[in-house]
């Protein structure tokens, strides 16, 4: 891996953040409305399907892309530093499984419906693969896609259980000695689940990939790449979700779950990374230039990305949870966006203010400390916890 060692901090990968942070958020809400619904309105009915065709496993492959692309940044990095590929690869590892304690966390005095274990456990697992040759990434990558249709098939048809229903649902769940059992057990599976079923270990590959070929630091030298992302991967994302919109109206029989579900989920990477490119051409227009002011808020809400997850997730769940105001208790999906929508302003705001202050995220600059310990050079430009995102 010869990635020149990056100078200038790229817009693109905190403007994907900040807006894929709003993603993550409206794709949370619907799991933590409770009681009997209402009858759905035209605005549920909306809701719905718009969270099938745009929302619902497009944000969890793109946050793993550009997870993957910061890795092979931060190891560029490392190097020029004079730090070694062992150290670097212990550096990510301890990254993982400080995620992976965060998530723990969440889970526990929050709800274990959260993205921070399955990103800790995926950089566990893909932390030696940063340093192999492309062609081993793409046959490794075609393995996990085969893995990932089994798990997804077995998912959608009831061979494993993604989550907890009734008064074992996420917004359900107190802080009892039986809450916190079944919040363990329920986090426990989604981690699993998230790394095995969703194609999040093939996205990070994509974005190691693509960092190794400077995708985003020439984006015009790569910008035929990129329209193909966009003007493919986005359309096939969301006409491939038909099928599953079409099973949850009515249109198509229940029988077809598994395989809609299926073609859903997998077609899921080809939006992400389609939303990845979106921000990729926009970073080439914004080369070279002052960020406008209006995406400002959004920049900064990347470059803090973690705080900004747990503080619009905290919001979410104490808006809707049963364990805290409630407010998810006969509401239709509608409701649930609003609520989601709400958390990730505040987040944005939050972040706009600690931009303007001149401070970093809180959670990211704690994260940044752990990671860099037991690192031969602890300046924070070189290390992996720098600019890789939550």
């Amino acid at each position: 891996m010869t990635t020149p060692a990056p100078t200038t901090r790229m817009a693109a990968p905190d403007l994907a953040r900040g807006a894929m942070l709003l993603l993550i958020v409206l794709a949370h809400a619907p799991l933590y409305l409770t009681g009997t619904p209402p009858a759905p309105s035209l605005a549920d009915e909306v809701v719905a399907v718009a969270g099938t065709l745009l929302v619902d496993s497009r944000a969890y492959p793109m946050f793993a892309a550009l997870l993957g692309y910061g890795l092979v940044l931060s190891v560029t990095r490392l190097r020029a530093a004079g730090v070694s590929d062992d150290d670097a690869r212990r550096s990510i590892r301890r990254r993982g499984r400080w995620l992976l304690l965060f998530g723990l966390v969440h889970a526990l005095l929050v709800a274990p419906i959260e993205i921070l274990g399955a990103y800790g456990l995926a950089l566990l697992l893909i932390a030696g693969l940063v340093f192999w040759p492309d062609r081993v990434l793409r046959r490794t990558g075609y393995a996990l896609l085969a893995l990932n249709a089994v798990g997804i098939l077995l998912f959608s048809s009831g061979g494993v259980d993604g989550g907890a229903s009734g008064e074992y649902a996420p917004g359900m769940l107190g802080h009892d000695v039986e809450g916190l059992f079944v919040r363990l057990i329920v986090w426990t599976v989604a981690v699993v689940s998230n790394v095995v079923v969703w194609p999040v270990l093939v996205a990070l590959l994509a974005g190691v990939l693509a960092a190794r070929h400077r995708v985003l630091e020439e984006p015009a030298r790569h910008a035929v790449l990129l329209r193909r992302l966009v003007w493919t991967g986005i359309p096939v994302a969301v006409l491939a979700a038909v099928p599953l919109v079409l099973v949850e109206q009515g249109v198509l029989p229940a029988s077809l779950t598994a395989p809609a579900t299926l073609v859903q989920i997998m077609s899921g990477l080809a939006g992400g990374l389609g939303y990845a490119a979106a921000f990729g051409l926009l970073g080439a227009r914004l080369s070279g230039a002052p960020l406008p002011r209006a995406l400002r808020p959004l920049a900064a809400t990347g470059r803090r990305s973690l705080t900004c997850y747990l503080l619009q997730s905290c919001l979410l769940v104490g808006m809707l949870s049963q364990a805290f105001a409630g407010f998810g208790a006969g509401t239709g999906e509608a409701g649930a966006v609003l609520a989601a929508v709400l958390a990730w302003v505040v987040a944005v705001l939050v972040a706009t203010g600690l931009e303007r202050a001149g401070l970093p995220g809180p959670a990211d600059a704690l994260l940044r400390r752990l990671v860099r310990r037991g690192l031969p050079h602890r300046d924070t430009d070189h290390d992996p916890g720098a600019r890789t995102g939550p």
